[in-house]
């Protein structure tokens, strides 16, 4: 009995069982299924709807044939074409299309009064444009002199109404002209800011300058040799802010410092800037 079974299972094992080698088997093969079809499950997932062992034939995209796109013959760019362009390619269309054999009269779409109305419509507009530039250049021209003339007359008027009421504000004000404001007061004016010397062009030559400042009429500059307690040797009075100064011993380190005279008198003295002649 050890035997027969050992016998059952190889025969199971190596997909040769069927009923008949064991009359007391009860197993009877499906209707509708191959008679050697093994008894083993597929690879198919349990959530794809099929049954135990269903053969699923495979599935064929379905590919929609390509439609060839017919590409026009002819390169008309007219996005690339000015106006006058367009022109004169319409009028060459009409006159080579004129008792042309090859395209009779009736099969023509658009006609020929169609395309006809659009060469001449687009060369109407375009007449317009440039007719209508011309003239509003013309129209400028005519508004800049018109604008000259006018900057020329009224600045002799405010000329001659200055003239007869020179001293006289409120009679001035009753001409209806843009008078200028009172001059706002300067005050007293601050330090120099910024003061530098550089070495000047020549041997014994410094350039000594600050930033300009609004409301001075001069600035004064004193020169002396950067020791404690030495005596100013040079003294400048200048319309400018800056100053060339020659004649100093090379190799001696100096002192600079300015000041700045406006309506009120002379400012404070600024910091002092401090270089060797060359």
């Amino acid at each position: 009995m050890r035997c027969f079974s050992l016998a059952i299972a190889e025969k199971w094992k190596s997909n040769q069982f069927r009923p008949q080698d064991n009359p007391t088997a009860t197993h009877h093969q499906p209707v509708g299924l191959p008679a050697e079809m093994a008894r083993f499950d597929s690879s198919d997932r349990l959530d794809q709807g099929l049954k135990f062992d269903q053969v699923v034939a495979p599935v064929i995209p379905v590919v929609s044939p390509k439609k060839n796109k017919m590409s026009s013959k002819f390169k008309l760019e007219l996005q690339k074409k000015t106006p006058a362009q367009k022109v004169t390619m319409g009028e060459a269309h009409i006159a080579a299309m004129t008792g042309n054999a090859d395209f009779p009269v009736a099969t023509r779409v658009p006609d020929d009064a169609a395309v006809l109305a659009a060469v001449n419509g687009l060369k109407s507009a375009q007449a317009a444009v440039i007719s209508t530039k011309t003239i509003w250049r013309s129209k400028v021209v005519d508004s800049e002199t018109a604008e000259d003339l006018f900057d020329s007359v009224l600045t002799a008027r405010a000329g001659n109404c200055e003239a007869v009421k020179p001293n006289d504000p409120a009679a001035l004000l009753t001409t209806a002209l843009p008078m200028r404001g009172d001059p706002t007061p300067v005050g007293d004016l601050p330090a120099p800011s910024d003061v530098r010397a550089t070495m000047g062009d020549a041997q014994g030559s410094m350039d000594v300058m600050c930033d300009a400042m609004a409301g001075a009429s001069t600035y004064i500059l004193e020169v002396r040799v950067h020791t404690t307690g030495s005596p100013v040797l040079i003294t400048k009075v200048m319309q400018q802010s800056s100053i060339t100064l020659p004649g100093l011993t090379s190799g001696t380190t100096y002192a600079f410092r300015m000041a700045a005279v406006g309506p009120n008198g002379q400012g404070p003295w600024s910091d002092e800037a401090v270089k060797m002649a060359p």
